[in-house]
Protein backbone atom coordinates (compact mmCIF):
# COMPACT_ATOMS: atom_id res chain seq x y z
CA UNK A 1 0.00 0.00 0.00
CA UNK A 2 1.40 3.43 -0.94
CA UNK A 3 2.23 6.12 1.62
CA UNK A 4 -0.49 8.34 0.15
CA UNK A 5 -3.10 5.62 0.69
CA UNK A 6 -1.99 5.14 4.28
CA UNK A 7 -2.13 8.86 4.95
CA UNK A 8 -5.63 8.98 3.47
CA UNK A 9 -6.67 6.27 5.93
CA UNK A 10 -5.14 8.29 8.77
CA UNK A 11 -7.15 11.29 7.63
CA UNK A 12 -10.39 9.31 7.65
CA UNK A 13 -9.63 7.68 10.99
CA UNK A 14 -8.85 10.92 12.79
CA UNK A 15 -11.85 12.68 11.27
CA UNK A 16 -13.99 9.88 12.72
CA UNK A 17 -12.15 10.05 16.06
CA UNK A 18 -11.19 6.42 15.55
CA UNK A 19 -7.44 6.24 16.00
CA UNK A 20 -7.79 2.73 17.38
CA UNK A 21 -9.16 1.47 14.08
CA UNK A 22 -6.31 3.06 12.14
CA UNK A 23 -3.71 1.65 14.51
CA UNK A 24 -5.14 -1.87 14.33
CA UNK A 25 -4.94 -1.75 10.54
CA UNK A 26 -1.64 0.06 9.98
CA UNK A 27 0.33 -0.07 13.21
CA UNK A 28 2.50 -2.78 11.65
CA UNK A 29 3.96 -0.11 9.36
CA UNK A 30 5.60 1.41 12.41
CA UNK A 31 6.97 -1.98 13.35
CA UNK A 32 8.24 -2.47 9.81
CA UNK A 33 10.13 0.80 10.12
CA UNK A 34 11.70 -0.38 13.35
CA UNK A 35 12.76 -3.64 11.72
CA UNK A 36 14.41 -1.70 8.91
CA UNK A 37 16.47 0.14 11.51
CA UNK A 38 17.47 -3.01 13.34
CA UNK A 39 18.73 -4.65 10.18
CA UNK A 40 21.29 -1.87 9.89
CA UNK A 41 22.19 -2.04 13.57
CA UNK A 42 22.55 -5.79 13.69
CA UNK A 43 24.63 -5.71 10.54
CA UNK A 44 27.54 -4.45 12.61
CA UNK A 45 26.91 -6.97 15.38
CA UNK A 46 26.66 -10.41 13.93
CA UNK A 47 26.60 -10.66 10.17
CA UNK A 48 30.37 -10.65 9.80
CA UNK A 49 30.40 -14.00 11.58
CA UNK A 50 29.02 -15.73 8.50
CA UNK A 51 30.58 -16.59 5.21
CA UNK A 52 28.59 -15.71 2.11
CA UNK A 53 27.01 -19.16 1.78
CA UNK A 54 25.80 -19.34 5.39
CA UNK A 55 24.41 -15.85 5.23
CA UNK A 56 22.52 -16.55 2.02
CA UNK A 57 21.09 -19.83 3.33
CA UNK A 58 19.91 -18.32 6.62
CA UNK A 59 18.39 -15.35 4.85
CA UNK A 60 16.60 -17.55 2.31
CA UNK A 61 15.13 -19.84 4.98
CA UNK A 62 13.91 -16.87 7.00
CA UNK A 63 12.38 -15.20 3.94
CA UNK A 64 10.64 -18.42 2.89
CA UNK A 65 9.12 -18.80 6.36
CA UNK A 66 7.85 -15.21 6.31
CA UNK A 67 6.31 -15.78 2.87
CA UNK A 68 4.19 -18.62 4.30
CA UNK A 69 2.49 -16.44 6.92
CA UNK A 70 -0.26 -15.31 4.57
CA UNK A 71 -1.24 -18.61 2.93
CA UNK A 72 -0.29 -21.02 5.74
CA UNK A 73 0.28 -19.53 9.18
CA UNK A 74 0.70 -22.93 10.82
CA UNK A 75 3.50 -23.94 8.45
CA UNK A 76 5.15 -20.54 8.82
CA UNK A 77 5.03 -20.80 12.58
CA UNK A 78 6.52 -24.28 12.56
CA UNK A 79 9.43 -23.12 10.38
CA UNK A 80 10.01 -20.00 12.45
CA UNK A 81 9.86 -21.87 15.75
CA UNK A 82 12.58 -24.19 14.46
CA UNK A 83 14.68 -21.24 13.33
CA UNK A 84 14.14 -19.56 16.70
CA UNK A 85 15.82 -22.60 18.23
CA UNK A 86 18.69 -23.45 15.91
CA UNK A 87 19.22 -20.73 13.30
CA UNK A 88 22.29 -18.52 13.44
CA UNK A 89 21.98 -14.96 14.66
CA UNK A 90 20.43 -12.56 13.88
CA UNK A 91 17.84 -14.86 12.27
CA UNK A 92 17.30 -16.89 15.43
CA UNK A 93 16.25 -13.75 17.29
CA UNK A 94 14.27 -12.36 14.36
CA UNK A 95 12.36 -15.64 14.06
CA UNK A 96 11.56 -15.53 17.77
CA UNK A 97 10.20 -12.00 17.35
CA UNK A 98 7.87 -13.09 14.55
CA UNK A 99 6.67 -16.19 16.41
CA UNK A 100 5.68 -14.00 19.36
CA UNK A 101 3.61 -11.82 17.05
CA UNK A 102 1.74 -14.84 15.70
CA UNK A 103 -0.07 -15.33 19.00
CA UNK A 104 -3.84 -14.95 18.62
CA UNK A 105 -4.61 -11.87 20.74
CA UNK A 106 -2.77 -8.59 21.42
CA UNK A 107 -2.44 -9.50 25.10
CA UNK A 108 -0.85 -12.83 24.20
CA UNK A 109 1.46 -11.14 21.73
CA UNK A 110 2.56 -8.58 24.31
CA UNK A 111 3.27 -11.30 26.87
CA UNK A 112 5.20 -13.36 24.32
CA UNK A 113 7.26 -10.39 23.16
CA UNK A 114 8.09 -9.45 26.74
CA UNK A 115 9.29 -12.99 27.39
CA UNK A 116 11.33 -12.98 24.16
CA UNK A 117 12.96 -9.65 25.02
CA UNK A 118 14.35 -11.14 28.23
CA UNK A 119 15.98 -14.02 26.34
CA UNK A 120 17.47 -12.49 23.21
CA UNK A 121 21.25 -12.37 23.09
CA UNK A 122 21.41 -9.42 20.67
CA UNK A 123 20.70 -6.26 22.73
CA UNK A 124 19.33 -4.30 19.77
CA UNK A 125 16.81 -7.03 19.02
CA UNK A 126 15.82 -7.27 22.67
CA UNK A 127 15.10 -3.53 22.54
CA UNK A 128 13.10 -4.05 19.35
CA UNK A 129 10.99 -6.69 21.09
CA UNK A 130 10.15 -4.17 23.82
CA UNK A 131 9.20 -1.53 21.26
CA UNK A 132 6.94 -3.92 19.34
CA UNK A 133 5.35 -5.09 22.60
CA UNK A 134 4.56 -1.48 23.50
CA UNK A 135 3.09 -0.82 20.06
CA UNK A 136 0.94 -3.95 20.32
CA UNK A 137 -0.25 -2.90 23.78
CA UNK A 138 -1.49 0.58 22.82
CA UNK A 139 -5.12 -0.50 23.00
CA UNK A 140 -4.78 -2.95 25.92
CA UNK A 141 -4.76 -2.64 29.74
CA UNK A 142 -0.97 -3.09 29.64
CA UNK A 143 -0.39 0.12 27.67
CA UNK A 144 0.96 2.24 30.53
CA UNK A 145 3.18 -0.54 31.84
CA UNK A 146 4.70 -1.30 28.45
CA UNK A 147 5.21 2.36 27.54
CA UNK A 148 7.06 2.94 30.82
CA UNK A 149 9.54 0.20 29.91
CA UNK A 150 10.63 2.23 26.89
CA UNK A 151 11.93 5.24 28.81
CA UNK A 152 15.50 4.00 28.62
CA UNK A 153 15.19 3.64 24.82
CA UNK A 154 14.10 7.23 24.19
CA UNK A 155 17.54 8.84 24.38
CA UNK A 156 18.90 10.78 21.37
CA UNK A 157 21.49 8.09 20.64
CA UNK A 158 19.11 5.11 20.75
CA UNK A 159 18.15 3.47 17.42
CA UNK A 160 14.44 3.10 18.22
CA UNK A 161 13.83 6.51 19.76
CA UNK A 162 11.42 7.58 17.01
CA UNK A 163 9.31 4.46 17.45
CA UNK A 164 9.32 5.12 21.20
CA UNK A 165 8.09 8.65 20.56
CA UNK A 166 5.27 7.28 18.41
CA UNK A 167 4.24 5.00 21.27
CA UNK A 168 4.25 8.00 23.59
CA UNK A 169 2.13 10.03 21.17
CA UNK A 170 -0.39 7.21 20.84
CA UNK A 171 -0.49 6.88 24.62
CA UNK A 172 -1.28 10.58 24.89
CA UNK A 173 -4.08 10.18 22.35
CA UNK A 174 -5.47 7.21 24.27
CA UNK A 175 -5.54 9.28 27.45
CA UNK A 176 -7.25 12.20 25.72
CA UNK A 177 -4.23 14.51 26.05
CA UNK A 178 -4.33 16.09 22.60
CA UNK A 179 -1.89 18.84 23.56
CA UNK A 180 0.81 16.37 24.58
CA UNK A 181 0.14 14.22 21.52
CA UNK A 182 0.63 17.23 19.23
CA UNK A 183 3.86 18.13 21.01
CA UNK A 184 5.27 14.67 20.46
CA UNK A 185 4.13 14.46 16.83
CA UNK A 186 5.79 17.85 16.34
CA UNK A 187 9.06 16.60 17.80
CA UNK A 188 8.95 13.57 15.53
CA UNK A 189 8.18 15.65 12.43
CA UNK A 190 11.07 18.07 13.03
CA UNK A 191 13.70 15.56 14.17
CA UNK A 192 16.33 15.31 11.38
CA UNK A 193 16.83 11.64 12.22
CA UNK A 194 13.20 10.66 11.69
CA UNK A 195 12.66 8.13 8.87
CA UNK A 196 10.50 9.35 6.00
CA UNK A 197 7.50 7.18 6.84
CA UNK A 198 7.42 8.28 10.47
CA UNK A 199 7.83 11.92 9.47
CA UNK A 200 4.88 11.64 7.09
CA UNK A 201 2.71 10.03 9.76
CA UNK A 202 3.61 12.75 12.24
CA UNK A 203 2.96 15.55 9.74
CA UNK A 204 -0.37 14.00 8.78
CA UNK A 205 -1.46 13.80 12.41
CA UNK A 206 -0.45 17.42 13.03
CA UNK A 207 -2.34 18.60 9.94
CA UNK A 208 -5.44 16.68 10.95
CA UNK A 209 -5.40 18.04 14.47
CA UNK A 210 -5.12 21.54 13.02
CA UNK A 211 -8.02 20.88 10.66
CA UNK A 212 -10.17 19.54 13.49
CA UNK A 213 -9.47 22.59 15.64
CA UNK A 214 -10.35 24.90 12.75
CA UNK A 215 -13.87 23.48 12.54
Amino acid sequence: MSDSAVLQEVDEAVRKDDLKLWWNRYGTLVVAGAVAVVVVVVGTVGWRQYDAGQRAAASAAYSMALAKIGPDVAAARADLEKQATDAREPYRSLAALIVAQLEKTPDEQVSALTAVAAKLSVPELADLAKVIAALKSVDTPKADEMAAKLNSLAGPDRPFRISVREVQALEAVRKGDAKRAREIWGEIATDPGTPQGAAQRASAMLNLYAAAEAK
